[in-house]
């Protein structure tokens, strides 16, 4: 069997790239930030595929990361998310679930309500101004339902 040099040191440079490749993925897609954290957590009746590691938003700049979606006792899907320390969320903030197009990723959206409010959440704390997902099959019954009126 004739050996070919070429092809050797070829297999070698593809798999080199493959790893780091895989290296960039794994850090990219990893919370091992220096930036320190603090919990918070909301309530839903409808989540609507957001799922742990899902981005949390404030005016379309990532602030921090969904860290776990369960169920509660009262059946109501609560919610817990990171953001960034140095971000300092009003506790009567607005928190949707919202979609990144037709079929891209959701994302947890805050929206202020008052930009002056000195009232900020602390850590572990329930944000109660919450808005349930809606689907898109959601939106065009509404739709339907207002013109056929």
């Amino acid at each position: 069997m004739k050996s070919n040099h070429f092809e050797s040191i070829l297999g070698i440079l593809t798999l080199l790239v493959a790893l780091v490749f895989l290296i960039r993925f794994l850090n990219t897609n990893s919370n091992s930030s220096n930036d320190n954290f603090y919990q918070l957590n909301a309530k839903f009746l409808e989540v609507g595929g957001l799922i742990v590691g899902n981005d949390v938003k404030m005016s379309g700049v990532k602030i921090g990361v969904v860290n776990d979606v369960n169920l509660d006792e009262d059946y109501m899907a609560n919610v817990g998310f990171q953001v960034t320390e140095s971000i300092q969320i009003p506790r009567d903030s607005l928190v949707s679930i919202k979609s990144d197009g037709i079929l891209g990723n959701k994302y947890l959206s805050i929206t202020p309500n008052s930009r002056e409010s000195k009232d900020f959440a602390n850590k572990d704390q329930n944000l109660e101004n919450v808005e349930d997902f809606e689907s898109i099959e959601d939106q065009v019954s509404k739709i339907i339902f207002l013109a056929t009126q």
